[in-house]
């Protein structure tokens, strides 16, 4: 009978909890950043259930297999189940009551549009400030070639991933012209904040 150690300290469980990591880290709803903690969810899964292999009845190889492909699954739904819960649902502004200088007011009635301008980060631009923009993003647009000026359309519409496909290239060269274009409208003075 195999001890936990030596199905998690296997070659095979080692390069594929590596795989199956990375596979995740692909996804939108993780980052590089948790690649190190589902190597370690997964290689604590394996240690929970190895008393579960029997080699009479099948190799390590497929048990490992079959064990992380549950456990992918089982995590996913997990966070399917967590997205949904109730805990981030929308209050209403005139349907909550609260008490400003004294009085019971909605907070509809205390939120003003600068307020909302600084929660979604588009602030009201005076007609000078928007003059001005406009004449930096007018600068910036005579340095971008007509293929780049497609690019940055298509990227507006289709987002990074589809821009690489329509067009047959990797995220990577679009995400390359997309920060030598971002220079170029910096230098501009546009998007410094």
């Amino acid at each position: 009978m195999a001890s936990s150690h030596d199905i998690v300290s296997h070659p095979f469980t080692i390069t594929l909890i590596q795989i199956k990591a990375r596979q995740l880290c692909r996804r939108s709803d993780f980052s590089r950043s948790d690649y190190e903690d589902l190597i370690q969810d997964m290689r604590l899964y394996l240690v929970e259930k190895a008393h579960l292999f029997d080699p009479a009845r099948g190799n390590l190889e497929a048990f490992v297999t079959n064990a992380l492909n549950t456990w992918v699954a089982m995590h996913l739904r997990h966070l399917g189940r967590q997205k949904r819960r109730p805990v981030s649902r929308a209050i209403s502004l005139e349907g909550t009551c609260l008490e400003h200088d004294g009085n019971a007011t909605t907070l509809g009635a205390v939120l003003s549009d600068t307020d909302h301008g600084r929660r979604t980060q588009r602030g009201d631009l005076s007609p000078i400030e928007r003059h001005d923009l406009r004449d930096a993003v007018d600068h910036a647009m005579i340095t971008v070639a007509p293929d780049e000026r497609a690019l940055l359309i298509q990227v507006v519409k289709l987002g990074v991933a589809g821009a690489a496909r329509a067009r047959g290239v990797s995220r990577r060269q679009i995400k390359k012209i997309l920060a030598r274009l971002r220079a170029r409208f910096e230098d501009a003075g546009l998007g410094a904040n």
